[in-house]
């Protein structure tokens, strides 16, 4: 099988963990030591990264090593009636951007529905009432857990001053 691209996503998280690793070194320390200090954790990321993606690497080499010269393709020929298409990755990285910059802006309880929304239209789930189902519980169902169960933060944009006449945030 050609997986030429397994090396390639191999050597990236490698150098995602090498930049972890590098990075780690600029944390300061800071006046209360510890025995672990801030640094560690990431350099533990960095490691596994690092030494995983050199492991896949080692591996897919050998393995070519061990087989015949002739790298066979992979995969199947596109269906007629449904033919590979950049579309839809595309709109759902689209809809992630959207989200992303609208998030601070509108607030969680109202950019996550239509996100949910719009990334379930785009994987081409095309049940609307169902798609909008899914958003508002799920958003409902988050935003109680994190906001009020775990006590996290969220930004509600829009209806900070509804919430607040509500007595459901004070900020």
């Amino acid at each position: 099988m050609d997986r030429r691209i397994d090396i390639a996503v191999a050597a990236a998280f490698a150098l995602l963990g090498l930049t972890i690793i590098i990075e780690a070194t600029g944390i300061r320390l800071g006046l209360v030591r510890d025995p672990i200090g801030p640094r560690a954790a990431f350099y533990v990321c960095g490691g596994v990264l690092l030494l995983g993606g050199l492991l896949l690497i080692w591996r897919r080499v050998r393995e070519w090593n061990q087989t015949t010269t002739f790298i066979e393709s992979e995969g199947v020929a596109d269906e007629p009636d449904y033919p590979a298409s950049a579309v839809r990755p595309a709109l759902l990285v689209g809809s992630c951007l959207i989200y992303t910059a609208l998030f601070t802006t509108i607030g969680y309880l109202v950019a996550t529905p239509l996100f949910i929304v719009a990334a379930l239209a785009s994987v081409g789930e095309r049940n609307w009432r169902l798609n909008i189902l899914i958003g508002v519980i799920f958003t409902i169902a988050t935003y109680v857990v994190f906001h009020h169960a775990l006590g996290v933060r969220i930004p509600v944009g829009v209806l900070t001053g509804l919430f607040r006449e509500l007595g459901l945030i004070t900020l």
